[in-house]
């Protein structure tokens, strides 16, 4: 859960100094969320549960429901339509998104996937803010 945190906080600084809709508490608490869902879920189910076989456990749907129940934080972080007809916060929304997929993996035990996913977040947001700052 601590390196989840700390990616979340890797991708949140980026999103903090830009001044954008999400700040970086909230990019933490999704990926330590996240992970403790995911973690939770895997004690329970490898442990005595697991071997009554009146009982399906499919771990693997958490994951759908943890990534879709973040889209409902990332719809949150896009605003409307500017002037210009381009729409703010699809990037905090993808990147709050993104963060969910980083605590999955380390509550799934991925955590060298984890941290390089974060880095590579972290890379593409600054990369593209780079362009697009060349571009005006």
């Amino acid at each position: 859960m601590l390196l989840a945190g700390l990616c979340g906080l890797i991708v949140g600084i980026d999103s903090e100094i830009k001044g954008r809709p999400l700040g970086t508490g909230a990019y933490i608490l999704v990926a330590i969320g996240s992970t403790a869902v995911m973690a939770n879920t895997r004690n329970f189910a490898l442990g005595s549960m697991a071997n009554d076989l009146s009982i399906r456990i499919d771990p693997t749907r958490l994951i759908q429901g943890v990534l879709s129940g973040i889209g409902f934080l990332r719809a949150g972080a896009i605003m409307s339509p500017q002037r210009d007809g381009r729409l703010r916060g699809v990037g905090s929304g993808a990147a709050i998104w993104a963060v969910g997929s980083i605590g999955v993996a380390c509550g799934l035990g991925y955590l060298k996937e984890a941290a390089f996913t974060a880095a590579l977040i972290f890379v593409v947001l600054n990369v593209f803010d780079w362009l697009e700052l060349r571009t005006k």
